[in-house]
């Protein structure tokens, strides 16, 4: 049995089906092909070798780099240019302005000379002599002012709101509070120095409310005197106000208080054969004549005063001369009796008249029946008490 050979069975007779070999290519680590990447691999071989008829790609130009500076010169050129434009436009209206503002002084010179010449030549044929008012300030002077008016062609005047309401007056003397202060007088006290005339009473009428009758009010030191250096009108004004010129011949004289109101007093030179009704209707804009009223003053001077007291025109031989009050704010008026005081005291450079002396209030009246008012009005005709009583 262990010696018989044993038949050999067939292959392809043991086996049902065919058995699956590995490919000897794996073998001994060879590079089997059919697992390569073969378009890959060609895309290299085409990078790393590109065919000969493919075209080489252009390469970009080089930038040319930036000359900043170039750039800073054409900025500081063109400013350059723009201030020169500029300067040549500047000059040129400049110039025109000065041109045509020399043609006008010129012109405005020549009709005031031919006016002159008209004027000289009129009085000259009609042998019409013109007198100057003489001055006992300054009397040469005075001759040699004609030429340096200011033409009333330039005249301009502004004139306040009529007002009628003052600040408070808290004793009712006629005086308000704060214009008390100006003359050192006692604001709760109707009558301060006892010689029974009211404050505002004996203000009104340029005596002084501090000391007892007879006293002017020129000699208390509360007020001064204004001489005007060409025309030679005087005035009073109060000692703690500023006076001050606008031009240096004092044409324009301003009188101001700390509290910035003032008063304006101007002349001008009047028009031959002119009145003051022709004056006002032709330079007092806005102004009404029927607000105004006749009056005399303290020193005889006529005026024309209007109703509310703040402003006054006085009138001369060859000047018109204003008197205006202008408030800091429309009202109330803090100083309308030192207005009063002011075109009282107006003196025209020709006027001799003096300020009446203060009749002394009798005391032989002590015993009789009659009131305070009527003791005033009868023994003391030179007091005025109308335009106190309807300002208080």
């Amino acid at each position: 049995m262990f010696g018989k050979n044993k038949p050999k069975i067939e292959k392809e007779k043991f086996h049902d089906h065919e058995t699956l070999v590995i490919p000897e290519v794996f073998y001994g680590g060879q590079d089997p092909y059919i697992y390569q990447r073969h378009e890959d691999k060609k895309n290299l071989e085409d990078i790393k070798q590109p065919e000969k008829n493919k075209k080489p790609l252009k390469k970009a130009p080089p930038r040319t780099p930036v000359n900043k500076s170039a750039r800073k010169k054409f900025w500081i050129f063109s400013i350059i240019i723009f201030l020169l434009v500029s300067g040549l436009i500047s000059w040129y209206y400049i110039n025109d302005y000065n041109k045509t503002k020399a043609k006008l002084i010129a012109q405005n010179n020549k009709n005031s000379a031919n006016t002159n010449n008209n004027s000289q030549q009129n009085n000259t044929n009609n042998q019409v002599v013109t007198t100057v008012p003489t001055s006992t300030v300054q009397s040469t002077t005075t001759e040699q002012l004609a030429t340096t008016t200011p033409s009333l062609e330039n005249l301009f005047l502004e004139f306040p709101p009529i007002l009628t309401l003052d600040i408070s007056d808290i004793d009712s003397d006629s005086l308000t509070d704060i214009e008390e202060e100006i003359f050192d007088t006692d604001s709760g006290t109707w009558d301060s120095d006892g010689d029974n005339y009211y404050d505002g009473q004996e203000i009104y009428n340029l005596y002084n409310p501090k000391g007892k009758a007879p006293v002017k009010l020129i000699d208390s030191g509360l007020i001064k005197e204004y001489v005007n250096p060409n025309l030679g009108y005087r005035l009073y004004y109060p000692s703690s106000w500023q006076k001050g010129a606008v031009d240096s011949a004092e044409t324009q004289v301003l009188f101001t208080a700390s509290t910035g109101e003032y008063v304006e007093v101007r002349f001008f030179k009047k028009e031959q054969g002119q009145s003051l009704l022709d004056w006002f209707s032709r330079y007092a804009e806005g102004q009404n004549y029927s607000d105004l009223s006749s009056f005399k003053n303290r020193f005889d001077e006529i005026a024309m005063i209007r109703k509310d007291s703040l402003t006054a025109y006085f009138e001369g031989d060859n000047y018109i001369y204003t008197i205006i009050y202008h408030t800091k704010d429309r009202g109330p008026v803090f100083y309308r009796h030192v207005m009063q005081v002011i075109y009282q005291s107006f003196r025209l450079p020709s006027t001799t008249t003096s300020l009446p002396e203060q009749v002394t209030y009798p005391s032989v009246l002590e015993n009789t029946n009659q009131n305070i008012t009527d003791t005033i009005n009868i023994s003391l005709p030179n007091i005025s008490t109308t335009n106190t009583e309807n300002n208080r």
